[in-house]
């Protein structure tokens, strides 16, 4: 059906207008090009103040029209009347429906937001918007939106929750020579939403790289969807709405760790979509994936004329993980040729500060040849004997070279000045070269490229998470009515006696209700450590109701619970102390490992390094679940304390097959019990290779606390 909205041949715009400033009317000056580029597409005005509209004959309803149905419907009239059109045009047969109107959620009325969902549903019309600045089809002419007209024919989908977006993207374009496919503004996404969209876009070929605006995801779907658009084509995405303000209290690190801007990035990571923070790195890469074959590989080569910048340049490849390989035997050969005497031949190749034209395109037309070369980064600054437009030529040269042979090599360029080298930069975009004005950036968006050509081929192996997934529902099956009850008071000790029953390994511990019960406790196990066991207090390091290695265990008994008491009685709380935890003491490099139901997307596992300091420290990564083996090291591996587990400095590589198997385990948890909000492990002691490790705390929120 979405074929209908992009590419239709007959469209109605109710709300059509000759007053001019009217969004009626722009649309239908906008869509006399459709016409125009087309005789056999139709275009109906419809509005009962008028006979004619901008030299089209107007209709009084939708339903006067001749046609017997129609494809699309461009809806601009006051809220309270949508209803009331939707209808009419289902009745009429209408397909596709883009409602331009605001006046609905974004203003509190969702009650008539929902109406027209409903009536959507109804007449299986889809629906873009409403609240939308609407949609464009370059190859087509169809600009059904009330943005200026603009119809450059290219390689990019840009879909957008905002229409101020697209209008500023569509007002850079021409300074980019930037070309687009299609423009979808979504609004407030009552029907159409953007895993739509990219299911659609699979197979419409005038898309190479896809675009998005995000401000949120209502559905699921857009996971699967994105990764299955990112194995043949690029996904970019901006999210907006990145502040943490406002964020409600939350009792478990997990929770206050895992914000909305945490969950979308682990959203993305999983739906293989490409993020950027700005506005900037969002036209950056749009013009280096829309200009650009992919990186296969993330070995650069760089050309310079300045030998700082080509350090720079250098130092940016540690950040961002390219390399810079030795040139091939013929390459440094070649470049001798041209290059003075005193210069030396190695990557960066500073061709140093007199290096004219010449020079450049020797080094140019040499480095496409290289084996060894994935990408190019062109340097220029201006000096006296370079020409900063005729390089900016020679390099254009190149890339229609790359493309002519079919070369997997992106180029692209530093030109790092002022008002010397402004003509050749905006040469070099006009002819699809990207030019930035650091060679970081270049760098940068470089490995982007190649973070994609990795990341499109990356598949996961899903038979040990079904292994897992087995295992875990026969323990449910043979042990529902023992996890009914831990589940129903989710203390310490009951939190951990759950996850010992799904294989995680938690330390010898017994709950002690008497001094005389943790005495003899702590006889046995040697040492202890004592904790306050009660789920209204979630957090007993922050009260002192954790004692390690206690000298009197009976003492120590009648403190904690005092402590725990006093705790409970100041704040008002009615709960109970269910008594006090004596477990063995345990030593181990300590990480947080935990979960948290998200609403949209389901089970979210976040993992980082761990201990009373996590929420200070916050280096923590998140994971959408299912997650694979894979998946898991991939996620464990962006942590920065990642190296510590590896080993360091003397000390012992620690057990990360265990991190990640319970990593696996606490997804498939969350997934089989819909009831559990949050989990909490902090820490997780984990052992060296080979030893595993221990739960050290855990706390379990479920659905009537969270």
């Amino acid at each position: 059906m979405l074929e209908a909205i992009f590419n239709p041949r007959s469209v109605a715009v109710i709300g059509a207008s000759n007053t001019k400033g009217k969004v009626g009317y722009s649309i239908m000056k906008n869509l006399k090009v459709f016409v125009e580029y087309n005789p056999n597409n139709r275009v109906y005005p419809v509005n009962p103040k008028y006979s004619e509209v901008l030299g089209f004959k107007c209709y009084k309803s939708v339903l006067d029209v001749p046609e017997e149905s129609i494809d699309l419907a461009v809806i601009v009239v006051p809220a309270e009347y949508v209803p009331k059109v939707l209808e009419e045009c289902g009745e009429k047969g209408v397909k596709g429906a883009v409602v331009i109107s605001a006046g609905f959620s974004e203003v509190g009325n969702y009650h008539l937001e929902e109406e027209i969902r409903k009536i959507g549903k109804k007449y299986n019309i889809r629906i873009i918007g409403p609240n939308c600045l609407g949609i464009i089809n370059m190859y087509n002419r169809l600009n059904a939106s009330f943005s200026k007209g603009y119809f450059a024919e290219g390689n990019i989908t840009f879909i957008s929750q905002s229409g101020a977006l697209i209008t500023a993207v569509l007002d850079i374009a021409p300074l980019l020579n930037l070309g687009f496919s299609k423009i979808v503004s979504l609004g407030n996404k009552v029907d159409v939403r953007e895993s739509d969209i990219l299911e659609y876009l699979i197979q419409d070929n005038t898309t190479k790289v896809v675009v998005l605006y995000i401000e949120s995801i209502k559905d699921k779907r857009f996971i699967d969807s994105a990764r299955r658009l990112a194995k043949v084509k690029p996904i970019i995405a901006l999210k907006g709405g990145r502040s943490e303000e406002g964020a409600r209290a939350i009792s478990s690190h997990t929770g206050s760790l895992a914000g909305d801007i945490e969950i979308y990035n682990a959203v993305f990571k999983k739906g293989k979509v490409l993020t950027v923070e700005t506005f900037e790195e969002l036209v950056d890469l749009m013009h280096l994936f829309s200009t650009q074959p992919l990186m296969r590989g993330n070995r650069l080569g760089i050309i310079t004329n300045a030998g700082g910048f080509g350090v720079m340049a250098a130092d940016s490849c540690r950040r961002y993980g390219l390399t810079l390989p030795d040139f091939e035997p013929s390459t440094v050969e070649k470049l001798r040729r041209h290059l003075p005497p005193t210069s030396s031949v190695s990557n960066p190749q500073d061709l140093i500060g007199d290096a004219d034209t010449d020079r450049y395109r020797h080094a140019l037309e040499t480095l496409i040849e290289d084996k060894n070369i994935d990408g190019i980064l062109v340097i220029l600054t201006p000096q006296e004997m370079t020409k900063p437009l005729e390089v900016a030529e020679v390099v254009v040269d190149i890339k229609r070279e790359i493309e002519r042979r079919g070369l997997s090599k992106a180029i692209v360029a530093s030109f790092v000045g002022g008002v010397s080298i402004k003509g050749s930069k905006s040469y070099l975009r006009k002819n699809g070269v990207p030019a930035y004005i650091s060679p970081e950036n270049g760098v940068e968006v470089l490995s982007r490229s190649y973070k994609y050509s990795v990341m499109k081929v990356q598949e996961d192996d899903c038979e040990y998470l079904e292994d897992i997934r087995s295992q875990l529902m026969k323990v449910k099956e043979e042990n529902l009515d023992t996890i009914r009850e831990l589940l129903s008071n989710p203390n310490e000790y009951n939190s951990k006696r759950f996850l010992k029953l799904h294989g995680i390994k938690v330390p010898r511990g017994y709950l002690a209700k008497t001094p005389e019960e943790a005495k003899y406790y702590g006889s046995i196990l040697g040492d202890v450590v004592m904790k306050i066991c009660s789920k209204y207090i979630p957090h007993k390091s922050d009260i002192n109701c954790v004692v390690v290695k206690p000298e009197d265990v009976r003492e120590t008994f009648h403190r904690i619970m005092e402590r725990g008491e006093d705790y409970l009685r100041e704040r008002g709380i009615k709960g109970k102390i269910d008594g006090v935890l004596i477990e063995e003491y345990i030593e181990g490099m300590e990480l947080i490992l935990g979960g948290k139901r998200d609403r949209v997307f389901g089970p979210v596992i976040m993992v980082g390094l761990g201990g009373v300091f996590v929420e200070v420290m916050k280096d923590v990564s998140f994971a959408i679940h299912p997650i694979t083996r894979e998946y898991a090291l991939d996620t464990l591996k962006e942590l920065k304390s990642y190296k510590v587990l590896e080993g360091i400095r003397g000390r012992p590589r620690r057990d990360i097959d265990f991190v990640v198997d319970t990593m696996v385990k606490l997804g498939l948890i969350m997934e089989l019990y819909p009831e559990i909000w949050e989990i909490d492990i902090n820490p997780l002691f984990v052992k060296e290779e080979g030893k595993g490790g221990y739960v050290g705390d855990a706390l379990i929120i479920t659905e009537d606390e969270g």
